[in-house]
């Protein structure tokens, strides 16, 4: 019983702060000189890539694929010519090249 009391007091004392509360006269143009330093406040924020322009960025990406198509078209060019030359030479260099058509050597 005196637990209910208890919490029945502490309601009563809540309300009662509750309806002291009483509003706050505050200059109009309060809020607008708050904001005002808080943007004063605010420091600037420096990109490093600032140069890096969307322009820059993709005359950069042309040019990266450009050299990788032609690092592809080099690579797959060159490889049909020399293959046979290259292999010639390697089983020459090496002696793998017989004119016997023994099994055993």
């Amino acid at each position: 019983m005196k637990n209910k009391e208890h919490i029945n007091q502490q309601v009563e004392a809540t309300f009662n702060t509750l309806d002291a509360i009483e509003e706050v006269k505050v200059n109009h143009f309060f809020k607008h000189k708050v904001l005002q330093q808080l943007e004063n406040q605010k420091e600037d924020k420096t990109s490093i890539f600032t140069w890096f322009t969307p322009q820059f960025q993709m005359a950069t990406l042309a040019f990266v694929l450009l050299l990788n198509a032609s690092a592809i078209l080099y690579a797959f060019s060159s490889q049909t010519n020399t293959s046979n030359s290259s292999l010639e030479s390697f089983a020459q260099e090496y002696s793998l090249q017989s004119e016997t058509t023994s099994i055993l050597n």
